[in-house]
């Protein structure tokens, strides 16, 4: 995910590999029921009749009753949730991960988004490399299917916007991508030219003074005996 001279040849692998592995084990993931909102309204349907709804315009009573109540055309909203934009999995994880990107992707998780509306950005920054590693298409049926976590929220009343937010960006993919490497590369140059810090002062050893030598006492002198004198 990068531009050939801005991004290193490590980081594409790197990125590349990551949507890889998400790829291969999204089978595991995936939301199995999207809850459809509209104001206080709220209903749950299987993800597998929302994409029959798509595929063929297959309606289920939930489906109606949504359509009903916020008035779309079935056949607009088919259109949009199976609307694709083809982009490669490698550059799509730099772009949603870039500074920019990710101030997209939140504005989106609003619509698309979790139960407690907490960490709705990183579940769709999520989603959207899973659903773009399995053939390089992007749409919002597949950011459904690949939601990571049981159940996803959608306010029906901003599909249209949604999907407009999407395409756009993909549509400046290479100007975030080119934002990306400005911001990497002045992260990279702060660094090198931050004040290192200077190494502590070592401390001298301290030098144990050598021992003073006492010089030794002169031997006694030996004096001459005396005669005991007796007693007369």
């Amino acid at each position: 995910m990068k531009l050939t001279k801005f991004v290193s040849i490590g980081t594409a692998l790197f990125l590349g590999a990551s949507a890889s592995i998400l790829s291969s084990s999204s089978k595991a993931l995936g939301a199995e029921k999207v809850v459809l909102t509209f104001g206080p309204i709220a209903q749950a349907i299987n993800i597998s009749d929302l994409e029959n709804f798509a595929k063929d315009g297959t309606t289920t009573p939930t489906i109606k009753q949504i359509i009903g109540f916020s008035k779309m055309d079935p056949q607009v909203l088919r259109g949009l949730m199976s609307l694709e934009i083809g982009l490669k999995p490698a550059i799509l994880a730099r772009v949603v991960y870039s500074t920019p990107g990710e101030k997209i992707t939140d504005e989106i998780g609003q619509a698309i988004r979790t139960h407690r509306r907490t960490e709705s950005g990183k579940a769709l920054r999520a989603a959207v490399i899973l659903a773009s590693g399995d053939n390089g298409k992007l749409s919002l049926l597949e950011i459904l299917k690949k939601y990571p976590l049981p159940e996803v929220y959608v306010d029906v009343a901003s599909i249209a916007a949604t999907v407009g937010k999407v395409q756009g960006l993909v549509a400046n993919v290479q100007s975030l991508l080119q934002e990306s490497m400005r911001q990497t590369t002045r992260t990279n140059e702060t660094t090198r030219t931050e004040t290192p810090i200077a190494p502590r002062p070592s401390i001298p050893a301290t030098t144990i003074p050598p021992a003073r030598r006492v010089a030794p006492l002169p031997a006694p002198v030996p004096q001459p005996a005396r005669p005991v004198r007796g007693l007369w």
